[in-house]
């Protein structure tokens, strides 16, 4: 505690209390109070500035998706969730060829001021921590007739700075190609299976679409196949979706560039899709060989875990059967054992003799 310089801790304890108030040295707690405002201050505002930049994208697309859908909004009362002050879900459902729609946006911690600073910091020094940016990812789920309409594949239009980055984080883009096109603006590349899809998906209204994006759209990806990388055979069952992010930002125009393409791939593109992508047998063949070759190195992977666990579980069984022997018991299974692996080895040389 500040007590005053001339007096000790009894003679303080023992004045009166209003005396105590004015003579006690205020400084420490002044400048703790002072912190704590500060941060509170910074924490309003910064929420605040989120806020302003979740609700200008929400408040552009909302029209368009109240003239589709039967059911806009996390519940029929609550148009969007805010997990924190950053990150915000919007959802709609009930539309014909589209299961749903869900928007995630994910904004910079600006309401914890220090955790920003400190991601901008690591950015600089280390690859692996992107910079602190604003996006909103777009994910419309096609739905089950839709999906039987047109075949699996994986399409995508993507910024050519971040086409690694991309194809390292979502592992559908992981089993395309990359390929530069005079048809694209100069900063998008397409990322596919098969270069014949982008004279099946790829369109002029697209391309002025992207024209206007290029300040804001990441990618634009069509795919049946999901973002992490599958670890069970189940997660590579075909579920077709359309995905779209963008780079948020507080500037109308952009606002207004974003709303227009995703009016466009709600009202049009969609639907495009959904008509036009049955590809010609030797396309579907190569896609189709993809997702053979993707299935069999996970069953591999699979196998091997499988194997490695029953070694494992066969090593403890003969451990604890080894212990309740006598000396006399253990010296003959490990005889055993040993004669066992022994012919093991020579029946592996006598099938490669043979072959």
């Amino acid at each position: 505690m500040a007590y005053p310089q001339d007096i000790t801790p009894e003679e303080f304890s023992k004045l009166p209390l209003l005396e105590r108030l004015t003579t006690y040295n205020w400084k420490i707690e002044i400048f703790a109070l002072g912190v704590v405002l500060a941060y509170f201050v910074l924490f309003k505002l910064g929420s605040g500035y989120n806020n302003k930049i979740a609700s200008k994208f929400i408040d552009s697309v909302v029209p368009a998706l109240r003239e589709n859908f039967f059911q806009v909004g996390v519940t029929s009362q609550q148009l969007y969730a805010q997990d924190d002050g950053q990150h915000y879900s919007l959802y709609a459902s009930g539309r014909l060829r589209v299961q749903s729609v869900l928007a995630k946006i994910e904004l910079q911690s600006r309401q914890n001021l220090f955790m920003w600073a400190m991601e901008l910091v690591m950015s600089f020094f280390l690859d692996s921590v992107p910079p602190p940016q604003d996006l909103v990812t777009v994910e419309f789920t096609f739905d089950e007739e839709a999906s039987e309409k047109f075949d699996n594949f994986v399409w995508a239009v993507v910024t050519k700075d971040k086409m690694n980055t991309f194809r390292s984080e979502n592992y559908f883009l992981s089993l395309t190609k990359t390929s530069e096109s005079p048809k694209l603006p100069l900063q998008f590349v397409f990322m596919n299976e098969v270069s014949d899809m982008n004279d099946v998906l790829y369109t002029k209204k697209l391309a002025d679409l992207l024209q206007a994006n290029v300040s804001t759209l990441k990618f634009l990806a069509i795919t049946d196949q999901p973002v992490e990388k599958p670890v069970k055979i189940a997660e590579l069952k075909p579920y077709k979706r359309l995905i779209l992010q963008f780079a948020l930002s507080n500037s109308d125009s952009n606002i207004e560039a974003s709303k227009n393409l995703f009016n466009y791939v709600l009202n049009d593109y969609l639907d495009l899709v959904v008509n036009r992508a049955t590809f010609r047998p030797e396309l579907t063949r190569k896609v189709k060989k993809t997702r053979e070759n993707e299935y069999n190195k996970l069953k591999k992977i699979l196998d091997d875990l499988k194997r490695e666990e029953l070694n494992t579980k066969k090593i403890e069984e003969q451990k604890k059967l080894k212990a309740s022997m006598t000396p006399e018991e253990q010296q003959k299974f490990s005889k055993k054992q040993q004669e066992r692996k022994q012919r093991k080895q020579l029946n592996r040389q006598k099938v490669r003799g043979s072959m």
